[in-house]
């Protein structure tokens, strides 16, 4: 399972919900469906939803039978799951971030540096949050390939840099 979003607050009073998407085209999380709600287990299909609409920099949607704010409360705050196989393959030499993830960091020398944690976006370049073994501190490596990031091995969990 992969966390694709999250269930926002209740917007207004009529049963819309805020809509919080972690793809990278935000508007793609309507494409993998259906989403499961982490904490509830409840299951949300395509035709579940009677409307989304852009609000801000995310998204509101309007749910079936869900038309106030009380109704919302039992989706509110939990994260949006789908199953792995929902997502398009990818090309050689393109990763999701949760194959990313947990991957083991190694130097060119064969050293273990550490382990990803997390992966950080901003606008210039991504970066990889990297727990370190030596001193258990943790340290950021920008996510430039190749001049960086030498190597990936989805398949060991295993990551390559200068």
């Amino acid at each position: 399972m992969i966390i694709v979003g999250r269930i926002g607050h209740p917007y207004g009073i009529l049963g819309w919900i805020h809509i919080v998407s972690f793809t990278e085209i935000k508007k793609n999380i309507f494409s993998y469906f259906p989403w499961i709600l982490e904490k509830s287990r409840i299951n949300l299909y395509k035709n579940d939803m009677i409307m989304y609409r852009k609000h801000r920099d995310q998204f509101i949607i309007k749910l079936k039978n869900i038309d106030n704010r009380n109704q919302t409360l039992n989706f509110i705050k939990q994260n949006i799951l789908i199953k792995s196989n929902q997502l398009p393959i990818l090309n050689n030499q393109e990763y999701y971030w949760h194959n990313i993830l947990y991957c083991h960091i190694f130097n060119l020398k064969n050293k273990k540096i550490g382990l990803v944690t997390e992966i950080l976006e901003n606008k210039i370049y991504n970066t990889l949050k990297i727990f370190t073994i030596k001193n258990s501190k943790y340290i950021y490596i920008p996510f430039i390939q190749p001049d960086i990031i030498k190597k990936i091995d989805i398949n060991n969990k295993i990551i390559i840099i200068s």
